[in-house]
């Protein structure tokens, strides 16, 4: 064992010379260099390997370089890189294959080998490194994208990258994400084309009778056969072929590729929802255009953007005609509700609006209006400064979906902004309909009206929240606890503490609120703060180590605190506690005791 140590060292005597004589690290330090570096070595033949030792040497080699190039810098010389970094750099190397050898299934430490071979452009290294990566992990598809990606983008090898996804296709020959990708890539492949062809093109003359685009290459051909292949290898997919053309968006020469995929979508799919809006939508693809055209002629750009969402929405009043559905209709108040968020332009504005809100009112005739759409439009009325149209609006909302507690305080807050004596009987309505598990925003909102309104039954109101919502109050107790000091003080949250108690569901947060407001006093009360994590302790004694901590160290470091106790505190906990939480309270105790862990 130690022979082989000693072996490796002496390899290692030729750098560590050259780093010495050229005034990088000096005597001591290579000493040091060398010391570190035996035990790292003889910790990698010991006959049980660890993981960590491999990782720790490749981390303590990856420093050294780091220091190596800022001595560089400092000193000014940036000689002998062979002899010194590159035989570095070839001994992580070396650990890396060694680690990934003797741990193949540890994706991250293939990772880490990917990310050094990146930095230092090891390229051949790379190709075989992916290579053997993937014929270890054939399950895994992004291994094959990040792989074919990296053969495109950075090695500059299209045959490789097409070769890679073709083979993970073989295997994985339904996975959408490799078939957008290998989409992605040929027509990457034909913009880098296109690009060297106008190059040449321009430096020197075409022969007579040249075609600007010589073959399909350049129009993309191969892109359009792989969507065919993808499409009949996924059938059925309406959102996997939609997601062809936020791809093609990205590229100027692929109007064939999107009217292939809109026709596919009008033949395969000409019902559907998301096939309309698609095609309402490619009516804005031309919008950037429109407006640069607009300001260069010194028109208003905005009319160019509103004949375009005219055309959109020609295109959407088909598609609700056809399919009336809640989902078609949904569709088309999103869109206007997005162009409504684009600009800040009161005229553009108006005009948006005044169409959104014809639309809503069309789909309320219907019976077409969503949870989501009754919100937007009760929102919009309100921006207009239409409260009344916003109250009727609200009602008609909560009518149609009662037990929507987001519709119901939408409808609170239109009355709070218009008719707020309306409020207490429409949150006893509000009440009424809604579950208790989805109340909490309703009482959040009653409360929160009830103190701005200095209102008088602000705690009969925080008390039937907690009764109603039970172990889903903690943020209202929280709160009540707060509220309670800034009120009536310190005796006041001592009552309002212990009727929480009674209740036999107060969360641990509330619990160390209390300790924490307890303690802060000016002359705090250990007594009532040893009941407080008595009681804490009974309810999550057996869950929580931090909580047992917390005591033994008020017991510890308080003057008024009683360190005996702290023993008889460990050995309850030590009972109470089982498993994980065990071991991370003896550990943390441990350091406590030893003066580590901050008292």
């Amino acid at each position: 064992m130690a022979e082989f140590v000693q072996q490796n060292i002496e390899k290692m005597l030729p750098e560590l010379e050259q780093l010495e004589r050229v005034g990088v690290f000096d005597k001591h330090e290579i000493k040091a260099i060398i010391k570190k570096r035996t035990a790292h070595e003889y910790r990698l033949v010991r006959r049980t390997k660890k993981k960590e030792d491999f990782l720790r040497y490749i981390q303590y080699e990856v420093n050294t370089l780091s220091l190596i190039h800022h001595r560089r810098e400092k000193l000014g010389y940036f000689f002998k890189k062979e002899e010194i970094e590159y035989a570095i750099v070839g001994r992580i190397h070396y650990l890396f294959k060694r680690a990934i050898r003797k741990w193949p299934e540890d994706l991250k430490m293939w990772m880490s080998h990917i990310e050094f071979c990146k930095k230092w452009n090891k390229r051949i290294q790379l190709s075989k490194m992916f290579a053997s990566l993937l014929s270890m992990h054939t399950n895994k598809p992004g291994l094959w994208i990040m792989a074919a990606k990296w053969e495109l983008e950075e090695n500059q090898s299209a045959d490789n990258s097409r070769s890679l996804l073709q083979r993970a296709l073989r295997t994985h020959p339904e996975s959408k994400q490799l078939w957008l990708e290998y989409f992605r890539m040929e027509l990457l492949h034909t913009e880098k084309v296109r690009i060297r062809w106008n190059i040449i093109s321009n430096e020197f003359s075409r022969p007579q009778g040249s075609e600007d685009t010589p073959d399909a290459l350049f129009q993309g051909k191969a892109a359009i056969i792989v969507y065919q292949k993808a499409t009949q290898a996924v059938t059925d997919d309406i959102n996997f072929i939609l997601s062809f053309l936020p791809v093609c968006q990205k590229f100027d020469f692929t109007k064939e590729h999107q009217d292939l995929i809109y026709n596919d979508l009008q033949e395969r799919f000409v019902d559907h929802e998301l096939t309309w809006s698609a095609l309402a939508q490619r009516e804005m693809q031309e919008e950037r255009t429109a407006v640069e055209e607009a300001q260069k002629r010194g028109l208003n750009h905005e009319l160019a953007v509103l004949n375009l969402i005219d055309k959109a929405c020609e295109v959407y009043d088909k598609a609700v005609e056809k399919v009336n559905t809640v989902k078609m209709w949904s569709l088309y108040c999103a869109f206007l509700t997005e162009k409504l968020q684009e600009t800040a332009s009161e005229s553009f504005m108006n005009q948006v609006a005044s169409r959104l809100l014809s639309v809503l009112s069309a789909a309320e005739e219907e019976d077409k209006v969503s949870e989501q759409m009754y919100g937007t439009w009760v929102d919009l009325l309100e921006q207009l400064g239409k409260l009344e149209e916003a109250s009727k609006v609200s009602s008609c909302a909560t009518d149609q979906f009662p037990q929507s507690s987001d519709l119901w305080v939408q409808r609170l807050k239109v009355l709070a902004a218009g008719l707020p004596n309306q409020i207490n009987p429409v949150f006893q309505k509000a009440i009424a309909k809604v579950k208790s598990k989805n109340s909490l925003p309703l009482w959040t909102f009653r409360i929160e009206w009830a103190i701005s309104s200095k209102e008088d039954n602000v705690e009969e109101l925080f008390q039937k929240s907690v009764l109603s919502l039970k172990k889903l109050s903690t943020p209202v107790q929280e709160w009540y606890v707060q509220w309670a000091v800034v009120s009536g003080g310190i005796k006041k949250t001592r009552a309002v503490y212990k009727w929480l108690t009674e209740t036999k569901f107060v969360p641990l947060p509330v619990f160390r609120k209390y300790i924490g407001l307890e303690s802060g006093q000016l002359k705090p009360k250990m007594k009532l703060i040893r009941n407080c994590y008595e009681e804490a302790l009974r309810e999550y004694g057996e869950t929580d180590p931090d909580l047992w901590l917390d005591f033994i160290k008020l017991e510890r470091t308080h003057p008024d605190g009683k360190p005996e106790n702290a023993g008889q505190l460990y050995w309850r906990a030590v009972k109470a506690l089982s498993g994980e939480h065990n071991q991370y309270f003896i550990s943390r105790y441990t350091l406590m005791q030893t003066g580590h862990l901050e008292q």
